[in-house]
């Protein structure tokens, strides 16, 4: 795996809607800084030829995936590639990754698309190197089967046992998740099953 050549792009966009304040405080982007900006389906078409031939990476891939139109290409989810390698992470937040592994990078503006991508290229690129150097194959079909196996889920993340070790949580409560928890998370559902000794 190689890191290939590097193109960088960047734009604001207009939402077709009026942004919640909520939003502002985050980002610090209001209505006025989008009033005069295109629209996502004017630079999709640009979006799409930089994306050509590419495995597109994102922290929380599903989300991303989620939030923009099919681009035909490929998702690896560096949040989960984390959770694989170092389960003893204090969290998989993307900026908890990037200060826990020491990453020491200026990105500009906090909260703002470019810097979070750039802390996700590093952050990606500590875990490629990270998974080979455990002997893992260098193989595109190999990462990627690695990164959708199931993640081990250990402690219990709601309910009357929420915090508690999985391994310690009462058998009967597990099954009862089980039968009546409706869309379970898959990784949670695995990792319950695995402690109750069922195939999961």
């Amino acid at each position: 795996m190689n890191n290939g050549p590097r193109e960088v792009f960047s734009t604001l966009i207009h939402p077709g809607c009026s942004i919640p304040p909520e939003a502002s405080a985050v980002h610090h982007i209001t209505d006025r800084d989008v009033a005069d900006k295109p629209a996502l389906e004017a630079v999709w078409p640009q979006v799409l030829e930089l994306v050509e031939g590419a495995v597109l990476v994102a922290h929380n891939a599903e989300f991303d995936r989620s939030m923009l139109p099919e681009t035909g290409r490929p998702w690896l989810c560096s949040k989960r590639f984390a959770q694989h390698l170092w389960p003893d992470a204090p969290n998989f937040q993307n900026q908890t990754l990037r200060y826990w592994l020491g990453i020491d990078i200026d990105v500009g503006l906090p909260h703002r698309a470019m810097g979070d991508a750039v802390v996700t290229a590093h952050v990606f690129q500590r875990e490629l190197a990270a998974y080979l150097a455990r002997g893992y194959e260098d193989d595109p079909a190999a990462l990627f089967n690695f990164v959708a196996g199931p993640v081990e889920v250990r402690t219990m993340p709601f309910g009357k046992h929420r915090g508690q070790l999985l391994e310690e949580v009462p058998r009967d409560y597990l099954n009862w998740v089980l039968e009546n928890v409706q869309r379970l998370d898959a990784d949670l559902e695995w990792s319950i099953r695995r402690v109750l000794g069922k195939s999961a």
